[in-house]
């Protein structure tokens, strides 16, 4: 194809604007043409196809993730554990907490990151002494999981400040 240099551009799109001919986001470059069509490729002899522009949204019409969280059930006290979910807005970086039907539909948005830990229920609270043999308590366990968690969430610690929440 043949194309004056005056009448298209070589641009670069890092995804979310495009769909390629499958359907699927399209990040790398675009050549954009004055009527208005775009390619896939870095030069008019290597296009790879036509790409779609994605429908912008308002912020003012995307859904927000909101806080449903409920607490453990029953169920959860007999096995021990708890699973809680959390998402943080990367824009912000504030973290809230979810049930797990609302993590699952709202950790696939781009803006949030998704995350879970496992937080134990039963046990002594505190770290002590059982006929002389030292054990690590409920709280230091759960503590531990949440620093664990801090590298790849920073600021997650001090969502979850209260290491003995829901332990019986």
């Amino acid at each position: 194809m043949y194309l004056p240099k005056n009448k298209y551009r070589v641009d670069v799109t890092y995804g979310g604007e495009y769909l390629d001919s499958s359907g699927k986001d399209y990040a790398g470059s675009i050549i954009r043409t004055a009527d208005g069509t775009v390619f896939a490729g870095s030069s008019l002899n290597s296009i790879q196809g036509i790409v779609t522009e994605v429908e912008q949204k308002s912020l003012l019409d995307i859904e927000r993730a909101y806080n449903d969280y409920y607490g453990p059930t029953e169920k959860d006290y007999e096995k021990g554990i708890y699973i809680r979910y959390f998402l943080r807005d990367s824009r912000n970086g504030k973290f809230i907490e979810v049930n797990d039907k609302q993590w699952n539909k709202k950790r696939k948005l781009k803006y949030l990151e998704s995350g879970f830990l496992i937080w134990r229920l039963k046990g002594p609270v505190n770290d002590g002494r059982l006929n002389g043999i030292p054990f690590i308590g409920t709280s230091t366990k759960n503590k531990n999981t949440i620093k664990s968690l801090e590298k790849e969430y920073p600021g997650i610690s001090e969502f979850f400040k209260s290491t003995s929440e829901f332990v019986r």
